[in-house]
């Protein structure tokens, strides 16, 4: 799901809801108009090495019809679903939920800040300058005694 809704944070019950329609858009998206290959077997090509060999590349909806195990009701079902539904409306609706999703309402408070790359590698009361390491001719990213935790740079 994250790569239709990103890796933001969502914790407003405005986002849920939004999250829930996209992930039922992306669903039927998924299932009623994305082929796929599925892995049938192996076969060995000409040099006699083995390689994987696929089926031709079918919806998921195509291979649950094909396949004989829904009852009437629930095939009728999904036909009306799979005839009644755009793909590019569905697509349009995918976007305009992602776009809501990345441009929130102003009212919302901003994301956290990034912290500055002093307070994000040192956390205890040592200025940052201290921390340079001139033996090691690089940054030390926690406290000096713990050298495993040093980035070399070139001199």
């Amino acid at each position: 799901m994250r790569r239709h809704a990103f890796h933001y944070r969502y914790d407003t019950t405005l986002e849920l809801q939004l999250l829930n329609e996209l992930y039922a858009l992306v669903r039927i998206r998924f299932n009623m108009f994305t082929a796929t290959k599925k892995a049938a077997g192996w076969r060995e090509n000409r040099n006699g090495h083995k390689t994987r060999s696929y089926d031709r590349p079918r919806t998921p909806y195509q291979r649950v019809t094909d396949s004989g195990v829904l009852t009437p009701g629930k095939a009728a079902e999904l036909e009306a679903l799979f005839n009644a539904t755009n793909p590019a409306n569905l697509t349009r609706g995918i976007t305009d939920i992602q776009l809501q999703l990345i441009n929130p309402p102003p009212t919302r408070p901003r994301r956290c800040a990034r912290l500055p790359r002093e307070q994000k590698y040192v956390r205890h009361a040592q200025p940052f300058h201290e921390h340079l390491d001139v033996r090691h001719h690089g940054w030390s990213l926690g406290r000096p005694r713990r050298l495993n935790r040093i980035r070399r740079r070139a001199v």
